[in-house]
């Protein structure tokens, strides 16, 4: 008697949804990071930047925008993975539209409107504490209300806004500054941004190995590189030997 399995409909063609935003839920962080970039927030600062019509037309910022702010709140910082997962990852492809901008793209874009995104990634984290959230994917938003009638309590409550404010800023600026570190990281393993070397997927899951000073796989001091050297030699003199066989064959 055979054992029957569910259908493994591997092969069968697939509907997408009517609309982009409906590969994930009403209530998924992607939309609502999407509708508040769309809704909420001018983007007058980095939208008056574009000026000519010449060349390919540019992302929309808003698009890039939502993309970046969506991205940072996952804890993802690297443009390069950014990228990847516009093109692997559902809830990014819902804020790309399935048109994913590649690494230096996104890069370049950050580096571009940097001050106007710190002003704004700020201005939504205000927006989102004024609104009762808690929590805005990885980041831990304070949630409380400023108390709106005169009290006792009222100096209290703009010594509390101020300080959150900064708090705030500060979160953005480690925003950026973790976006700028891995970038420049990532240029020095994989290339520049400029000279078209992408990182390989198999890299992801890949190890990172650092080797300890003076112990460097091309030799140095220390023991390891007494070793290497002395493994060079070794290889050096058999393939002296080889050569000299082959000269002395008829």
């Amino acid at each position: 008697m055979s054992k029957t399995f569910r259908p493994w409909k591997i092969d069968e063609p697939l509907f997408l949804p009517p609309r982009v935003e409906d590969f994930v839920g009403k209530d998924h962080l992607a939309r609502f990071v999407l509708n508040l970039i769309r809704d909420d927030v001018d983007l007058a600062a980095i939208i008056g930047t574009y000026g000519s019509e010449r060349g390919q037309p540019a992302f929309d910022p808003s698009m890039m925008t939502a993309l970046l702010l969506y991205a940072y709140c996952c804890g993802i910082y690297s443009s390069r993975r950014i990228a990847k997962a516009c093109r692997e990852r559902v809830d990014f492809m819902s804020i790309v539209a399935l048109d994913a901008p590649d690494f230096r793209t996104i890069a370049e874009f950050r580096k571009r409107h940097l001050q106007a995104l710190g002003g704004l990634f700020k201005q939504v984290l205000q927006l989102c504490e004024q609104a009762g959230l808690v929590k805005l994917g990885h980041v831990a938003l304070d949630g409380s209300k400023i108390k709106a009638n005169a009290s006792k309590h009222k100096a209290m409550s703009y010594e509390r806004m101020a300080k959150r404010a900064s708090e705030l800023e500060a979160e953005v600026a480690r925003w950026l500054a973790a976006a700028a570190a891995t970038d420049a990281e990532e240029d020095k393993r994989y290339g520049p941004a400029g000279t078209g070397e992408e990182m390989p997927a198999w890299v992801e899951a890949a190890p990172r190995r650092e080797d300890p000073p003076g112990q460097g796989r091309t030799g140095g001091g220390g023991e390891g590189g007494g070793r290497s050297q002395a493994q060079g030699a070794s290889r050096g003199a058999s393939a002296a030997r080889s050569r000299g066989a082959q000269d002395r064959w008829p």
